[in-house]
């Protein structure tokens, strides 16, 4: 009887259809032929990529720069200064100066664009006030490129032309300047004059207040010593819209110079009254008194006429730096508003502007009056 029973369950434990085993069976076998059929589809694919190249190429919105083409080709000469500032001879200069620092190889993603391109769009955006999405709808770029090319094209200026178009007079220059002060507003041995001006930026994320100046709005201050050709010789830019005008001189490469005697050459010197003067710098009362850097005697009832006389004289020739302030405002209106950019980029944007005034004014570029901001007010003999 134990025989008989046997073969039943040996038969059970055996049969390959039966309860779990079944399917576990079925899922090894349907994963099997996912896999089987995954790598002939990769052999397949591998093969195609071996017999034929694929060409790789990027999508981009269509965008176009049909105004700009409009500039190059149609505007006259006044529609050039009143969009750009300056000639079309100086814009072709910029664009031969530049042309090493900003040029860019083609790839097969996207044509570079081109360096007239980048120079027009960065002088349109200091010339006017428009918006970040004007300018990528008039230069056919986007919003983001319009703000990195200005940053480039402002890092590019300050690289290649700062050097040559911006510096302390030296030799015959300074003493052309000299003679240039002399000449037209009767003060002897001045080399310059300087002060700071206020330039409107965003609210900046950290340590606004700083930035906060005397009159409510957030700003960065420019100190400036200019020439008698309202040239810009030296700048610093960036301090915090709330510091005081002398502190800027005072932590700034020209006041160590100045204080160790290496601002101008000592053979340049004039005797007056018996009296060895050697150049000077007009400031005005917010800054302190040096041997270098020269400001009028404190006015009230009783000062002498002689002092008020020269008070006169000093004030009419450190008008030279406020008349280069409202040239360059007036030029570039970008920077009677607000600036709306990180302070970093500001500040080079600001400098590299200045850098392209020098240029404008050592190349008699025309200036026109109704450029000029209100408020600023400028020498009497000097006619634009």
């Amino acid at each position: 009887m134990a025989s008989a029973l046997l073969p039943f369950p040996l038969m059970r434990r055996v049969t390959p259809f039966s309860g779990e085993n079944s399917a576990k069976i079925m899922n090894r076998f349907r994963r099997k032929r996912r896999r089987k059929k995954f790598e002939w589809s990769m052999l397949l694919v591998a093969i195609i990529m071996s017999q034929c190249s694929i060409e790789r190429t990027i999508w981009q919105l269509p965008r176009t720069g049909t105004w700009l083409q409009h500039v190059m080709d149609e505007f006259s000469v006044q529609e050039w200064y009143e969009n750009f500032r300056l000639s079309r001879a100086t814009f072709q200069f910029l664009v031969e100066e530049l042309k090493p620092e900003l040029k860019l190889q083609d790839t097969k993603m996207r044509k570079a664009v081109k360096v007239e391109n980048k120079v027009a769009l960065f002088l349109y955006f200091i010339a006017s006030t428009a918006s970040y999405r004007t300018l990528s709808n008039l230069f056919g770029l986007s919003r983001g490129f319009v703000c990195i090319c200005i940053r480039k094209v402002a890092a590019a200026v300050l690289r290649k032309l700062r050097p040559k178009y911006m510096s302390i007079a030296k030799g015959d220059e300074l003493v052309h300047v000299i003679g240039n002060y002399k000449e037209k507003w009767g003060f002897p041995m001045c080399a310059g004059a300087i002060d700071g001006t206020h330039i409107p930026i965003l609210t900046p994320q950290q340590n606004h207040a700083s930035y906060i100046n005397r009159k409510s709005y957030h700003s960065i201050v420019m100190q400036a010593l200019v020439d008698s050709n309202y040239i810009f010789r030296d700048i610093v830019v960036g301090w915090p819209g709330s510091v005081h005008d002398a502190r800027v001189f005072s932590n700034s490469q020209l006041y160590v110079l100045g204080c160790s005697r290496r601002l101008f050459p000592p053979d340049v010197k004039e005797e007056i009254l018996g009296q060895e003067i050697h150049p000077v710098i007009l400031a005005d009362p917010a800054y302190p008194m040096l041997n270098w850097l020269l400001k009028g005697y404190p006015e009230n009832v009783n000062t002498p006429r002689i002092q008020r006389r020269f008070n006169y004289r000093l004030s009419r020739a450190r008008m030279t730096v406020e008349n280069t302030f409202g040239r360059w405002k007036g030029k570039f209106p970008r920077f009677s508003k607000r600036l709306d950019m990180e302070v970093d980029g500001a500040v080079e944007v600001v400098a590299a502007a200045c850098v392209i005034h020098n240029i404008c004014e050592m190349r008699k570029e025309p200036y026109f009056v109704e450029w000029l901001q209100e408020g600023f007010e400028q020498p009497e003999e000097e006619v634009i």
